[in-house]
């Protein structure tokens, strides 16, 4: 088990536009400050490979959105990868978390209750790993590609034959 409180880090990855470089490089001068900056690690944007390795390299999983994302695709691939997830109460969060078991749920905009949930988890690796489990397991027999198609498939035919 990698996961313990001695070891933990942050990995970051995903596009970053030019109107949030000046708050990434905010944060990180913060992290300096406080000499956390060894911890975090921002990959950039990752190719489909390298999101896959990425997402296989985690042990918890979390984009606490500010906003209610209504996809969470996001979430799904981190399931799929067999990575439990911490996400805010709302969006389609609660819909995704319901539907796969595989994650914890927390106060929106609330980083004490987010890092309540994420050492639950590095002090309970059990339960982070019958999360994962349950998630990734989910994943594959209820939103796989052609799970999702024939459902898709059936919203369109029930609205098409009211015509």
């Amino acid at each position: 088990d990698r996961l313990g409180r001695d070891n933990l880090s942050l990995s970051i990855a995903g596009y970053l536009g030019s109107s949030d470089q000046a708050y990434l490089e905010g944060l990180m001068s913060q992290l300096r400050a406080r000499q956390l900056q060894d911890v975090v690690t921002y990959r950039g944007e990752v190719t489909r490979a390298e999101k896959i390795a990425f997402l296989n390299g985690l042990d918890v999983f979390s984009v606490p959105t500010a906003y209610a994302d209504p996809k969470g695709l996001f979430v799904l691939e981190a399931l799929a990868a067999g990575v439990p997830v911490v996400q805010p109460r709302h969006g389609a969060f609660p819909e995704l978390i319901e539907a796969t078991g595989g994650g914890l749920l927390v106060e929106p905009g609330s980083a004490a209750a987010l890092c309540e949930a994420v050492a639950s988890l590095v002090d309970h690796p059990e339960r982070r790993l019958a999360l994962g489990s349950s998630g990734q397991r989910a994943t594959r027999d209820r939103f796989d590609d052609a799970t999702m198609a024939r459902t898709t498939l059936a919203v369109y035919q029930q609205y098409s034959s009211k015509e």
